[in-house]
């Protein structure tokens, strides 16, 4: 099914407006474009994720990358993985908060450059590598995007399936533009979609694994005075 086009949705908010003047027009268009928002603040939906192998990279001796200036991803909002390309040597790079890595590398030059193992958001949409990548290797990132603003009446929502819930958040904001009287949308778009959100839960698939089968992440082996997030010899 195809999915929603701006200008229907314009027309599905107008319902229950008898007298729409310019400045209900621009409320309504404002806040169809603001309800989509809102719903990616609530959570990432499948249409929102998207896994790019064409644009990024690692420049070598480059501790820093930028999701946009480096890596071009497009709207970026959050990554979910990334993963390092070097044919049989591929592999998972292993997320690491910045607190830890103050405490065991504060000064990442001091170990040499190579394949790089762990990445750890650096603010601004920044991440930085450990180790410092020896060489360029290609990056499969997977990650979610922030909606598209739409502007033209062939413009189509990003969602599948979540007209209703997007035009009735849509009637809200826009009656909280014309009144004055605001709300959190965030929080109005958690209840609108919580009958979804439940129904997400009892797939299967979405399902966290119990043991014997794990989803953590495997620690990194090698030599451990040469990385300290390496936690034992081979």
């Amino acid at each position: 099914m195809a999915n929603t086009a701006f200008g229907e949705l314009k027309k599905r908010v107008l319902i229950g407006f008898p007298n729409a003047d310019g400045e209900t027009y621009m409320a309504v268009e404002q806040a169809v474009n603001d309800a989509l928002h809102s719903i990616a603040l609530v959570r990432d939906f499948d249409e929102l994720i998207v896994t790019d192998i064409t644009n990024a990279a690692t420049v070598d001796g480059q501790k820093t990358y930028n999701w946009i200036t480096d890596w071009a991803l497009t709207r970026p909002k959050k990554i979910y993985s990334i993963r390092l390309m070097d044919e049989e040597q591929s592999r998972k790079l292993i997320w690491v908060p910045p607190s830890e890595v103050d405490t065991l590398l504060p000064y990442a030059e001091r170990i040499s450059e190579g394949h790089t193992t762990h990445y750890t958001p650096a603010g601004e949409g920044n991440f930085e590598f450990i180790r410092i990548p020896d060489d360029a290797y290609d990056l499969y990132i997977r990650y979610s995007q922030w909606p598209v603003l739409l502007s033209a009446e062939t413009d189509v929502t990003p969602y599948t399936n979540l007209d209703v819930e997007t035009v009735f958040l849509a009637k809200d904001i826009a009656n909280a533009y014309i009144s004055g009287d605001y709300f959190d949308f965030a929080q109005k778009a958690m209840y609108y979609l919580s009958g979804g959100v439940q129904e997400d839960k009892r797939q299967p698939d979405r399902l966290k694994c119990a043991k014997p089968f794990t989803t953590s992440e495997s620690k990194d082996t090698g030599e451990p005075w040469l990385n300290p997030f390496i936690r034992r010899s081979n």
